[in-house]
């Protein structure tokens, strides 16, 4: 399952949990990432979907995940080495 949520539309991890179960997505870690977005606006979707497709290509390709926020389905954080 791949998301992207602005701020608002982010809600708490449990609501994460809870929307992942409505869509019967079983899963055992999420990553996060956020972009900043330029001059006060906020990313483009269309910039969100770029930034989705490079971090699901990374984790297909076994890929550097340490740049990423990690969590288990409790809401603790994991850590990747290098």
């Amino acid at each position: 399952m791949c998301v992207d949520k602005t701020p608002d539309e982010l809600g708490s991890f449990s609501d994460l949990v809870t929307e992942s179960e409505n869509i019967k997505q079983d899963w055992q870690i999420v990553l996060i990432a956020c972009l900043s977005g330029k001059n006060g606006i906020a990313p483009s979707s269309d910039e969100a979907t770029k930034s989705l497709k490079m971090m699901v290509q990374t984790v297909e390709t076994g890929g550097n995940l340490s740049n990423f926020l990690a969590f288990d389905r409790n809401g603790s954080p994991i850590r990747f080495n290098k």
